[in-house]
C-alpha cells in the first residue's frame, strides 16, 4: 500500500488523524519478503493452475474468449491481474503472459476494448469485465514498466471510461427495476433500463469504478475524477439490501473507495466504507466467513467476493487501526478461502453455511472463468499484509512463515499459527540498531510472552500489538507466544438458522464429517490435541475447514457439520 500524502487544504482534524494511520501501516514490499510454508504452497499451486491450458492465450479458447462472450474483457482482464499479481510475488515469471499481451490488442475493437460499442448505452457486464482489464493492466504496468501496457490503459480511459460520465449519475438502483431471483454462477444480461443494459450480478458497474480508480491513480488523471465522483455518489445512494446487490461488486467497490479515499485524502469514504462491510459480515457473510452471493440470496458462495472482503478488512484495519476488521480478515482468510481453495489450486464455489441447515457442501469443483483468478490477487496480498513497517517497527499483522528484510537485516519467520500461537524469529543478519518488532495480539489470544534466547524479555502491548524493543544480533532466536484455545462462539450472520453455535480454535472455524447431524455433548470440555490438529469428543472429531487443497473430497458425497445446536 502507498503511504497517504499530508492533505493539500483543510479537511479538519479527522483527515490529518487518518493520514497518519495509513501512514503508520505501510507495505514493506513485495521484494522484501519470501513467503514459505502453507502459504507458499497455496500460491505455487495456484500459479500452476493459472499456467494450465485453460488460462493459456489459445484463441478462442483459454483466457481468449469467443466473441459471442457475454463478459468482454473480464476473463482477459481477471487473468491478466492473476498472472500480473503472482510475478509480483517474485517467485518466478508468469510463462504465457508475454504472448497474452502480445494477443489481446487484436482481439479488441477499433477503439482499443473488448466487445461491441454500445455508446450511446452502457453495457455494465462489458464495463464490469473491463474494471478487471484496466487492474490487470495497471498491476502488470507498475510491475514492468512497459509503455505499450500504458497506451492501453489510456485507450480504455479516453474511449470507454471517458463517453460513460453522466450516465452513472442515472445508474438503476430502484430495487422495482432491477431483476429479482435471477442469475447463476455467472452473470448474465437481464434487460434494458434507460442508457443501462444491465445485469443479473446487480452492481457490477461498480466493480469497473473499482478499475478507473486505479487507472486514474496510475496515469494521474484527475480530468476523470468528476466522473469517478459520480460512480461513488451513485454506490453510496444504493440501498445493498433492498436492491439485494451482488456481495462481489459491493465488495470490490469497497475497495476502490480505499483507494479513493487515499488519492484524495477524504476519510469520510472510510466511514462510508466501514459501514457497508459491517453490513456485509452481518448480513451477506456465511458462518464460515464465506459470503452469499447476493444479499438476501444464499444460493452459493463466490471467491472473488469474499477475497475482496479479506483485502477490505485488512486495508481497513490499516486506515483505521481497528483490529476488529484485522480479525475478520483473520477469518476470511483462513475459513472462507481456506476451504475455497481446491486441490488444483483453484478456488471454487460451496453452498452457504448456515442459511438452511448446520453443514457445509461444496457447490461446484472449481469457477475457473472468475474466481481462481481473483484467488491469485488473494494470496498474494496475504504474504504482502504478513509484514508491516511503522517507523522503526516491523508490524506482524498476520504469521506466515517467510524470510524478511527489513532494516538491513535478515529475519527468518516460523509459526504454528493458526493451529497455536507460537511464532519464532531467528535473526540472520542483525537489523538495523532501534528497530524494533510487533506482534498482533488477537482477542482469541490468552496470556502472551516474549523469549529472546530462550530468556524472557520485557514488551508493551498497546493497541492488541505486542512490541519488543530488544537489541537484535546475527544468531538470535525471539519466540513471541499466546495461549490459544478452543472456544464457542455465537453465529454471526442475522439470517443464519437459529439456535446454533460454532467451535473455534484462534481463527480456524472447526467442523465434523457426520452422517447425520449431530449435537455436542453436554458441557463438553473442548481440548486441542497440538499433535492431531482436532478436538476430539468421543468419536465426534472436530477439525479446521482448511484442507480442501490437500483433500481431493467427493463433491457428491461432501458434508462436514459446522454448527452445533446450542445445549
Amino acid at each position: 500500500m502507498r503511504k497517504t500524502t499530508t492533505a493539500l487544504f483543510c479537511l479538519g482534524m479527522l483527515t490529518s488523524v487518518w493520514a497518519g494511520q495509513q501512514s503508520e501501516r505501510a507495505s514493506i514490499g513485495l521484494e522484501n519478503i519470501q513467503i514459505k510454508g502453507d502459504l507458499e504452497k497455496r500460491i505455487h499451486r495456484n500459479f500452476d493452475r493459472l499456467e494450465s491450458e485453460r488460462f493459456q492465450p489459445i484463441v478462442d479458447k483459454g483466457c481468449l474468449r469467443v466473441p459471442q462472450y457475454s463478459w468482454p474483457g473480464d476473463m482477459e482482464g481477471r487473468t491478466i491481474l492473476s498472472l500480473a499479481m503472482l510475478q509480483q510475488a517474485g517467485e518466478r515469471d508468469a510463462k504465457y503472459l508475454p504472448k497474452t499481451m502480445e494477443v489481446v490488442p487484436g482481439r479488441m475493437n477499433e477503439l482499443g476494448y473488448f466487445g461491441k460499442n454500445y455508446f450511446p448505452k452502457c453495457d455494465e457486464q462489458q464495463l464490469s469485465g473491463h474494471g478487471w482489464l484496466l487492474r490487470g493492466l495497471c498491476e502488470l504496468y507498475l510491475d514492468r514498466k512497459d509503455p505499450s501496457v500504458k497506451k492501453m490503459i489510456e485507450n480504455i480511459v479516453d474511449n470507454l471510461v471517458v463517453p460513460t460520465q453522466g450516465k452513472h449519475k442515472v445508474y438503476p438502483i430502484d430495487p422495482t427495476t432491477r431483476a429479482k431471483g435471477k442469475g447463476s454462477y455467472s452473470g448474465e444480461v437481464a434487460g434494458v433500463e434507460g442508457v443501462w443494459r444491465l445485469s443479473t450480478d446487480v452492481g457490477c458497474d461498480f466493480i469497473f469504478m473499482d478499475g478507473v480508480i486505479q487507472a486514474a491513480d496510475v496515469l494521474n488523471r484527475k480530468d476523470i475524477y468528476p466522473i469517478i465522483d459520480e460512480m461513488v455518489a451513485r454506490f453510496l445512494e444504493v440501498d445493498l439490501v433492498a436492491i439485494e446487490a451482488q456481495t462481489h461488486a459491493t465488495l470490490t467497490a469497497l475497495r476502490g473507495l480505499v483507494r479513493y479515499a487515499e488519492m484524495t485524502d477524504n476519510p469520510e469514504l472510510i466511514a462510508e466504507t466501514e459501514k457497508r462491510f459491517d453490513l456485509y459480515v452481518r448480513e451477506g457473510s456465511t458462518e464460515n466467513h464465506a459470503n452469499y452471493n447476493w444479499f438476501g440470496r444464499p444460493t452459493h458462495t463466490e471467491p472473488c467476493a469474499f477475497i475482496d472482503g479479506f483485502m477490505v478488512g485488512y486495508q481497513l484495519w490499516q486506515a483505521t487501526g481497528n483490529t476488529r476488521y484485522l480479525e475478520e480478515a483473520h477469518r476470511i482468510y483462513f475459513n472462507g478461502m481456506g476451504h475455497g481453495q481446491r486441490a488444483n489450486g483453484g478456488f471454487g464455489c460451496d453452498k452457504c453455511l448456515g442459511s438452511k441447515d448446520a453443514n457445509l457442501y461444496l457447490s461446484n469443483p472449481e469457477a475457473w472463468w472468475c474466481c481462481s483468478m481473483r484467488g491469485s490477487e488473494g494470496l498474494v496480498k496475504a504474504a504482502e499484509y504478513s509484514f508491516v513497517q511503522s517507523g522503526n517497527t516491523l508490524m506482524l499483522p498476520f504469521f506466515n512463515d517467510a524470510t524478511v528484510a527489513f532494516k538491513g537485516g535478515m529475519l527468518n519467520i516460523s509459526t504454528a499459527y493458526p493451529y497455536d500461537g507460537s511464532v519464532t524469529v531467528k535473526v540472520e543478519k542483525a537489523p538495523e540498531s532501534g528497530t524494533a518488532l510487533s506482534f498482533f495480539k488477537p482477542s482469541w489470544a490468552g496470556k502472551t510472552a516474549v523469549a529472546l534466547n530462550g530468556k524472557s524479555v520485557e514488551s508493551a502491548e498497546k493497541d492488541n500489538f505486542v512490541s519488543v524493543n530488544a537489541a537484535l544480533k546475527a544468531g538470535d532466536t525471539l519466540v513471541y507466544s499466546f495461549k490459544q484455545e478452543p472456544y464457542l462462539a455465537d453465529t454471526h450472520n442475522i439470517h443464519t438458522i437459529k439456535g446454533y453455535q460454532k467451535v473455534y480454535q484462534g481463527p480456524l472455524v472447526l467442523g465434523a464429517m457426520t452422517k447425520k447431524e449431530t449435537t455436542l455433548p453436554k458441557n463438553a470440555k473442548l481440548k486441542w490435541n497440538a499433535q492431531t490438529k482436532e478436538i476430539k469428543l468421543g468419536k465426534l472429531k472436530l477439525a479446521p475447514i482448511n484442507d480442501v487443497i490437500d483433500v481431493m473430497y467427493d463433491r457428491q458425497t461432501y458434508k462436514r457439520q459446522v454448527l452445533w445446536k446450542k445445549n
